[in-house]
Order: C-alpha cells, then structure tokens, then sequence
C-alpha cells in the first residue's frame, strides 16, 4: 500500500502502521525531519523503517538534490511536468542520473 503525505502525527503514523511505500514532498531538510517522525513512528508499533520504500516529489536538480534524498533513504522519485507545452527536460536530467547510479 503507498500512502502519500507528510502529516506528523496521522499520516506518518499510519505510514509506520500500514504502508509499503510512503511518498512526500520537499527539499532534503524536510525529507529528513519527516522520516525522522517515520522512524519514531515506526519504532512505536514495532515495525522495521526499513521496510517502508520511500518515494519523493522532486522539483530540482538530481545533482543537487538525489544525493541527500538517497542518503535519507528515498529510492523512487517523481518530477512533476505541466503542459500544455511539456518541458522533460527536468525528467531527463533525473533518469540520465538514475542509469548513471545504478550503472
């Protein structure tokens, strides 16, 4: 189950409780502080953080950003586009970044 959201004391509770995956928004010093919750969240029911998958919007650079949020323990990320006139080119800056992690 993913549930999205980064309320501190109801949805990240229920985050810790129920979710495979939980996914937020913000730069890395929210990220941080929110799974810092999570974890003590976590450690109240008695469940392992690490088994929650954690997915973050990113509205940014991946060179800036991707090392923080993976250091936090983000593992998918999402680039928002609007159109009508799409611009990828943030998506593609992010996937040129995630084959160049994983190669």
């Amino acid at each position: 189950m993913l549930i999205g959201g980064g309320g501190e004391k109801k949805t990240l509770r229920l985050v810790a409780r129920h979710a495979d995956i939980w996914h937020s928004f913000g730069d890395p010093e929210v990220v941080e502080r929110k799974v810092g919750i999570l974890r003590q969240h976590s450690a109240d029911v008695g469940r392992d953080p690490a088994e929650i998958e954690i997915s973050v919007g990113v509205n940014g650079s991946p060179d800036e950003l991707g090392p923080a949020l993976r250091s936090l323990g983000a593992s998918l990320f999402t680039v928002g586009v609007g159109g009508p006139d799409y611009d990828l080119s943030k998506l593609r800056d992010w996937i040129a970044w995630r084959d160049a992690q994983n190669s």
